[in-house]
């Protein structure tokens, strides 16, 4: 990726933004971060710290991520004892957000919606409820 191309927060919002997901809403973490909420839990933010956005995983991912491309996904101690990871966004593609937005948006949703739309979208995967 070309440095012009390295994202921001804004560029974030938008490449999430453009999945057209519903029971998506801005907000604010209690640290003071920006972060974009899907159906009322932290879905996608911006660690302002490490200028890395985060990103939530299906548990075990996580070390597989890391171990196979330390140099795009890393964790801190604050995001350690959650299924969490950062990724350094000049190094992030933008397939893989979307991928993961996706995915993730999924598993937030309520089990009812999803019943609804049984084909629409990859499998659920189970995040810890936290």
């Amino acid at each position: 990726m070309a440095a012009s191309d390295t994202l921001d927060w804004t560029a974030m919002m938008r490449l999430a933004r453009s999945l057209n997901l519903p029971g998506v809403c801005e907000d604010v973490r209690s640290d003071g971060q920006p972060c974009l909420r899907a159906h009322g839990r932290l879905w996608l933010w911006w660690d302002c710290d490490h200028n890395a956005p985060g990103f939530r995983l299906p548990a075990g991912e996580r070390e597989f991520l890391i171990a196979s491309d330390p140099e795009t996904f890393f964790v801190t101690r604050e995001e350690f004892e959650f299924n969490h990871v950062l990724a350094r966004p000049d190094r992030i593609s933008r397939r893989w957000i979307l991928g993961n937005l996706s995915l993730s948006w999924r598993a937030l949703a309520p089990r009812a919606f999803v019943r609804m739309f049984p084909g629409e979208g990859p499998p659920v995967p189970q995040f810890a409820d936290y």
